[in-house]
């Protein structure tokens, strides 16, 4: 039997076996989001596949289930573990690379008590009353190595634009 004579019976059939796409929603996305966007990518194969013969249903369904995951919001995780990672392509991974390399030049070009202040503000979440307590500074002095660590940051950011 052909998909052309009976396209229903043959998604059906398809579709049945669509464990594949289930532990693709499991792994993209919560597991009430990932219930919904299955459900919903079922029942879209299945009305196309009344309109029109589908050559490969669990395909499409994939196709609809990725657009409808494109769709929701990224989902905040507690802790940097729980972040899902997304693939970059080679020129996104390149520019990161770039970035933390000029950060790590930068700092190590930092007199040691401004590239610690800026580590413990920037790194660590510290607020600026906490570092000033922790080393026996005003909030006045952590501000003031605070602003000229951003700004050799940036020169060195600008400098290598020019390069």
């Amino acid at each position: 039997m052909s998909i052309v004579e009976k396209p229903e019976q043959d998604v059906h059939q398809v579709l049945k076996n669509a464990a594949p796409l289930a532990r693709y929603l499991e792994r993209n996305a919560s597991s009430a989001d990932a219930a919904d966007i299955f459900q919903e990518s079922i029942a879209r194969v299945l009305e196309q596949a009344k309109q029109r013969p589908i050559l490969n249903p669990l395909a499409y369904a994939f196709t609809v289930a990725r657009h409808m995951l494109m769709r929701l919001k990224p989902v905040q995780a507690e802790e940097p573990d729980q972040v899902l990672c997304q693939s970059a392509n080679p020129e996104e991974m390149a520019s990161m690379q770039q970035t933390v390399d000029l950060l790590s030049q930068a700092l190590s070009a930092m007199p040691p008590l401004r590239r610690q202040v800026f580590v413990l503000l920037r790194m660590e979440g510290k607020s600026r009353s906490e570092i000033a307590t922790l080393l026996q500074m005003s909030e006045d002095a952590v501000s003031k190595h605070i602003s000229r660590a951003l700004a050799d940051i940036q020169r060195l950011i600008d400098q290598s634009r020019v390069v």
